[in-house]
Order: C-alpha cells, then sequence, then structure tokens
C-alpha cells in the first residue's frame, strides 16, 4: 500500500488526498468480518470484495464506494453487458457498481436492485429516442419491455 502512494504522489500532486480518502473511513459499526486481517488477495476476489466494502471498506481502498462495487474487476471493459439480456444475472451478481445495479451510500451499504432482463430487442434504439423518459409511455410499459435499459427495478 506505502509503494501505491509513493508512485501516485510522484505522478499528480492531488493523487495523495483521492488516495487517502479511500483508506480513510470507518469500519461497519459491528463488521461481521474482522477488519484488520483482510489481504491484499480478498480485495480482488468476486468473493470478498462487496462484503469487505460493506464491513471494512479501508482495507481495499473501497471508501468513496459506499459499499457498493462490482464482484469483478474488468466490467467496465464491455458496458454492452448492462443491457444484454442473456447477461443479466452475471451483471446483477458481478457488475453492480459498472451497471448501476445497486444503491448505496455510506450510511445505507449495497442494495442491490435486480433488473428484469429487457424483453425487446430495440430497447437501444427506443431509449435514444425518450422512450425512458418520456411521460407518454408509464413505468410499467417501461419496465415490461426494457427495464434493464431504463433502469428500472
Amino acid at each position: 500500500m506505502f509503494r501505491l502512494l509513493t508512485v501516485l504522489v510522484l505522478l499528480t500532486p492531488g493523487a495523495l488526498s483521492v488516495i487517502v480518502d479511500d483508506f480513510s473511513c470507518a469500519s461497519n459499526v459491528i463488521p461481521s468480518m474482522n477488519c484488520d486481517t483482510i489481504l491484499p488477495s480478498q480485495c480482488s476476489s468476486p468473493i470478498w470484495r462487496e462484503k469487505i466494502a460493506q464491513n471494512c471498506p479501508s482495507a481495499c481502498g473501497f471508501c468513496n464506494d459506499g459499499g457498493c462495487v462490482d464482484g469483478v474487476t474488468d466490467c467496465a471493459n464491455d458496458l454492452s453487458i448492462c443491457t444484454r439480456v442473456d447477461m443479466q444475472s452475471f451483471v446483477n451478481e458481478y457488475c453492480k457498481k459498472t451497471c448501476g445495479r445497486c444503491s448505496a451510500s455510506p450510511s445505507n451499504p449495497s442494495v442491490p436492485c435486480k433488473y428484469n432482463g429487457d424483453s425487446s430487442t430495440t430497447c437501444a434504439a427506443w431509449a435514444a429516442n425518450g422512450y425512458c423518459t418520456n411521460p407518454f409511455y408509464t413505468d410499467a410499459q417501461r419496465k415490461q419491455y426494457c427495464a434493464t435499459t431504463c433502469k428500472i427495478c
């Protein structure tokens, strides 16, 4: 951790404040794990990331994530997975932060949103034409056809 701080300080003068903020927050009042025993390998583990973010965020630099993290670290490499019907189970489990599947704050750790998959293959085009925000369509209609694209739980 100290080597990372040193490198970032040398690269950008403001980086220290960002890194310190990421690692400087209180643990959950009654964490479900011993925050002092968390290993660096757990910070990148799909099994541990979400639990650590919710209970001991400073251990892995998750202080600014509000308890909402991706289970895997490469979700942002292909954002199309967020709206693909066949990827919804994976996205809901492993890409919550990238795909906006949890509403979280430091006082309300990760409350995941389980979107229904889009039932129409034209949702992206409809969304580009205002389907998700046009008051002509009801939330029920948007949820029925394009819940993922319109981000309606």
